[in-house]
């Protein structure tokens, strides 16, 4: 079993945004990594708490086709020594997927890339 991380922000907190970022990023999760839908055992989304319009999974469930993935959502802490580095408007998602494939490739989009500066060079 493996775990896939992504992130991704919005510029709008709207049903659109939401869905429309929800979809790339699996999108991108699951072509980086040559993921076949069936293989994926669980999805946990979190979301900065200035997402408020919709459920990221909801979009992913429906488009997807994913009604027997367990999905759930939380939302991100807010650790006070971090808060300079606050990134608005940020959903991330952790793909727990029943593969062993040798390298893993997150997916940081847009703001989100801010993230994990330490995988742009790869």
């Amino acid at each position: 079993m493996i775990a896939l991380r992504g992130a991704t922000t919005i510029e709008n907190n709207s049903i659109t945004d939401i869905k429309d970022a929800s979809i790339e990023l699996f999108s991108q999760i699951l072509k980086k990594n040559n993921i076949k839908l069936q293989k994926i055992i669980s999805i946990e989304i979190s979301c900065t708490k200035d997402i408020t319009k919709a459920y990221p999974g909801k979009f992913i469930r429906e488009y997807f086709k994913l009604d027997k993935v367990a999905i759930m959502h939380f939302n991100e802490m807010e650790v006070e020594e971090n808060l300079k580095g606050f990134i608005p408007l940020c959903i991330r998602f952790l793909l727990l997927v029943d593969e062993d494939i040798d390298k893993k490739e997150f997916v940081y989009l847009n703001n989100a890339k801010k993230l994990r500066i330490d995988l742009l060079n790869e």
